[in-house]
């Protein structure tokens, strides 16, 4: 149970991530997707950041 709480994070903070630099990218008219690629970044690394502070007892 302890891994699915740990996969849910990271799809939450990626796939987050995503979708809001999707939507930003296509609200200010971006031809290259760089907003999605940063958010998805800040997203993986903020749900990393979170995993591993829990795996530490």
């Amino acid at each position: 149970m302890r891994h699915t709480g740990m996969a849910t994070t990271l799809l939450v903070g990626i796939g987050g991530g995503t979708w809001l630099g999707t939507r930003w990218d296509a609200a200010a008219g971006h031809e290259v997707a760089w907003a999605t690629a940063l958010c998805a970044l800040l997203g993986l690394a903020a749900s990393f950041t979170i995993v591993l502070r829990n795996l530490n007892p």
